[in-house]
């Protein structure tokens, strides 16, 4: 399942390990008011696929940054965890 998500980009990483795949992390404050379990922002780490590490700034006083991210749900290791696939351009209509 894909689906859209609003959240304040804080940072993010890529590296790759010693003879591994490269691991892309964004790290975000989310806040969701209608959920009774969240009281203000609350941090979070998603991976994401690489081209979405690359459209982010480099310098880094241009974070945080709010952007509108495709994120899907992932199981892995009996846990279900959030992968950013995309971010969704300002003025792109929903399809």
């Amino acid at each position: 399942m894909q689906f859209e998500m609003p959240v304040l980009v804080c940072g993010a990483m890529s590296f790759q390990p010693d003879q591994g795949e490269r691991i892309n992390q964004l790290y975000a404050l989310n806040e969701d008011p209608e959920n009774p379990m969240y009281r203000g922002l609350v941090p979070s780490k998603m991976t994401c696929d690489e081209v979405v590490f690359q459209q982010l700034p480099v310098d880094p006083t241009k974070f945080p940054i709010q952007l509108t991210l495709n994120v899907r749900n992932k199981t892995s290791g009996g846990k279900t965890v959030q992968h950013v696939v995309g971010v969704v351009q300002q003025g792109a209509k929903k399809s």
